[in-house]
């Protein structure tokens, strides 16, 4: 694990250091518009709330046959320095098994800078309700943090691309009817979104 959060420091630098070639900033349009009440509002493009969605995979990293398949949804708050933290939940099935995840989490996505860049960082904390084979679910604590790289950026949607390192903790797993041995489970997560 060292060496996986060593990886991302270099790169984190990496990024810092070609923060002068970063995306250009996106004007936003602070118009006015009707709402649903009547009377004139923010349009969302011009507001702090924001929602997106992921999809991507998650690696078993000890090779028990727990990689998964993931879709994840969130809302929360945006602004310059901090680019989102929010609350969000998935669904993260595994190949070839009946193991469903079922993380609860807040997250928080940040370049450090007030600016739009092209490399951000996030951190994801939560619980999941894990379902595994015939034992019910055996929830668990639930994390993840990793590097983001913005693809495309306007004034009406952002799409990114994630690598982190995840885990999920079996909370009795020596009780468990399933092929892994051990508490936690460590990911090598890749996740694709966009976020309005």
């Amino acid at each position: 694990m060292r060496r996986f959060l060593l990886f991302f420091a270099c790169l984190f630098s990496l990024a810092a250091a070609y923060a002068d070639n970063a995306v250009s900033a996106v004007p936003v349009e602070e118009d006015d518009h009707d709402t649903l009440l009547g009377g004139k509002g923010k349009s969302l493009v011009g507001s702090h709330f924001t929602w997106g969605a992921d999809i991507g995979s998650s690696v078993d990293l000890s090779g028990s046959d727990m990689t998964t398949f993931d879709l994840d949804a969130y809302f929360g708050y945006k602004g310059s320095l901090i680019r989102t933290a929010a609350v969000g939940a998935g669904v993260h099935k595994a190949f070839g098994n009946s193991y469903t995840f079922l993380p609860v989490y807040a997250l928080v996505r940040t370049s450090f800078r007030s600016e739009p860049s092209l490399f951000f960082v996030e951190v994801k904390g939560g619980y999941s309700f894990n379902t595994l084979a015939d034992s019910g679910s055996a929830g668990g604590a639930y994390g993840a943090i990793g590097l983001g790289i913005n693809l495309a950026m306007s004034k009406k949607f952002q799409s990114h691309i994630i690598l982190s390192y995840g885990f999920f903790t079996l909370r009795n797993a020596s009780e468990l009817a399933i092929p892994y041995v051990g508490d936690n489970i460590s990911y090598a997560v890749l996740h694709f979104g966009v976020n309005f």
